[in-house]
C-alpha cells in the first residue's frame, strides 16, 4: 500500500473540516434558536413545523380581523345608540305637540326643534368610518346611503340590504355592519288630505283607520277610480258620498260625524249642514316614508296646524308617535344583534388566544434548541476543533522522510 504526504495532509484537513461544520451548525443553532436549519435535519419534524407556522399565522390574522370587527360594531353601536337618543327626544316633543293647550305658535317652535332633530338624524345614517367608507350601506360602502328627492321631498334609502362579514375561526364568519334599511327604512306611508269646499262645515278631521283608509285608497288608485269625494246631504241626518262618477256610500250622521273609510269628519255644531248642502275632500296617493321623512312631515304639519288644518295635526302626531316607537323597536333589536356579535367575537378571542398557545408550544416542542444540550455539544465541538487543529499543525511539519 502507497501512502503519499498529500495524502496525510488531506486527511488532516478533512478532519478539521468536519470539526469546523459542526462547530458552525452548533453556533448556527444558538443563533437561530431552532434545531431544524434545514428539512434533512428532520423531514418529519420539518413538515410539521411549517403546518404549525401556518396555523399560527392564520391565528394571527384572525386576531387582527377581531380588532377590525370590534371597531366596526363599536363605531355602529354608538352611532345607534345617538340616533336613539334623538327618536326618543322627537317622540317627547310630538308628546307635547299634542297637549291641548298648546297654540300654532307653541307647535311651529316645536317643528323648528323637530328639523333639528331631522338634521342631525341625517348625518347619522350617513356616518363614515375613518377610511371614509359609510357604515349602513351595505355593501355599497363608497355610496351615500341616505339622500334627499327634491321631486318627492322626501329622503331614499339607496344603499342595499348586504353585511359584510369577517372571519374569526376557521368556521366563524360575523356580520361587521348592518344596513340602513333594517334600522330606518320605511316605517308607514303617508296619506295627504285635503278640504277642497264647505270647509264650513266641519270642525275636526280625524284619520281613525290609517290602515283602512291606505287600503280602501291604494284599490281606488289601482282600479282607476277617482280619491277626491264629495258628500252631498238629503237631511239633517244623512248623506251620499261620490266620487264624481259614481256614488260610493251612503250613511247617517253619528255623534255628529261623518265617517267612511278610517276618516273621520267630525260636523260644526253651530253651522250644522242640511239638505242640499255638501263639502268636497281629496285623498292623496299614499306614499312610502322612512324616519326621516315622517319627521319631516310632522314639523310641516305642526307648521300648518292652524285653525284652517281641522285638527288633522292630531291624527299626524298619533301616527308620528306609532312611527317612533316601531323605529326605537329596530334600533333596539340591531343594538341587540351588535352586543351578541361582540360577545361571540369575545369568546373566538380567547379560544384563539388558548389555540394560538397550544400551536406555539407544539412548534417549540419540535423545533427549539435545548440550550443546555446545545451549549454542551459547543464546547464539545470546540474542544474536538482545537485538538485538531493542533494535530493538524503538527502533522503538517512531518513527511514520510521523517518515518525512514
Amino acid at each position: 500500500m502507497r501512502l503519499s504526504t498529500n495524502l496525510f495532509f488531506q486527511r488532516g484537513l478533512d478532519s478539521l473540516q468536519t470539526s469546523q461544520s459542526q462547530l458552525d451548525k452548533i453556533q448556527l443553532m444558538l443563533t437561530k434558536q431552532t434545531k431544524i436549519l434545514s428539512p434533512a435535519d428532520d423531514p418529519i419534524g420539518n413538515s410539521q413545523v411549517l403546518a404549525l407556522n401556518e396555523k399560527i399565522g392564520q391565528n394571527e390574522q384572525f386576531e387582527r380581523n377581531s380588532v377590525t370587527l370590534e371597531n366596526n360594531l363599536r363605531r355602529e353601536e354608538s352611532v345607534l345608540s345617538s340616533i336613539t337618543d334623538a327618536i326618543q327626544k322627537a317622540r317627547t316633543l310630538a308628546v307635547q305637540a299634542g297637549n291641548g293647550s298648546y297654540d300654532q305658535t307653541n307647535r311651529k317652535a316645536i317643528a323648528s326643534e323637530l328639523r333639528n332633530i331631522e338634521t342631525s338624524i341625517f348625518d347619522l345614517t350617513n356616518a363614515q368610518d375613518e377610511s371614509g367608507e359609510y357604515i349602513f350601506a351595505g355593501y355599497q360602502n363608497r355610496t351615500q346611503p341616505m339622500e334627499f328627492d327634491d321631486a318627492t321631498q322626501s329622503y331614499q334609502y339607496v344603499g342595499d340590504q348586504g353585511q359584510r362579514t369577517i372571519q374569526l375561526s376557521p368556521t366563524l364568519y360575523l356580520p361587521a355592519n348592518d344596513p340602513g334599511n333594517r334600522a330606518f327604512s320605511n316605517v308607514s306611508k303617508r296619506v295627504d288630505f285635503e278640504l277642497t269646499g264647505g270647509n264650513d262645515f266641519i270642525k275636526k278631521v280625524e284619520v281613525t283607520d290609517r290602515n283602512a283608509l291606505i287600503t280602501d285608497t291604494e284599490a281606488r288608485i289601482d282600479a282607476g277610480d277617482p280619491t277626491d269625494f264629495t258628500v252631498n246631504f238629503t237631511g239633517p241626518d244623512t248623506y251620499e258620498i261620490d266620487d264624481g262618477v259614481n256614488p260610493v256610500v251612503a250613511g247617517t250622521v253619528t255623534n255628529g260625524k261623518v265617517e267612511y273609510n278610517g276618516m273621520s269628519l267630525e260636523l260644526d255644531k253651530d253651522n250644522m249642514p242640511v239638505a242640499g248642502d255638501s263639502f268636497r275632500y281629496s285623498i292623496g296617493e299614499p306614499v312610502s316614508r322612512n324616519l326621516l321623512t315622517q319627521l319631516g312631515d310632522l314639523a310641516d304639519v305642526l307648521d300648518a296646524s292652524g285653525p284652517e288644518s281641522k285638527g288633522f295635526h292630531e291624527s299626524e302626531i298619533a301616527f308620528a308617535l306609532d312611527d317612533f316607537n316601531t323605529v326605537i323597536g329596530d334600533l333596539t333589536d340591531t343594538q341587540a344583534s351588535v352586543g351578541a356579535r361582540l360577545n361571540v367575537m369575545d369568546n373566538a378571542k380567547l379560544s384563539n388566544a388558548d389555540i394560538e398557545i397550544v400551536n406555539k408550544k407544539a412548534r417549540s416542542d419540535i423545533s427549539d434548541v435545548d440550550y443546555s444540550e446545545a451549549m454542551t455539544d459547543l464546547v464539545k465541538n470546540e474542544t474536538i476543533y482545537s485538538a485538531a487543529q493542533q494535530i493538524f499543525t503538527r502533522v503538517s511539519r512531518l513527511s514520510l522522510f521523517d518515518y525512514i
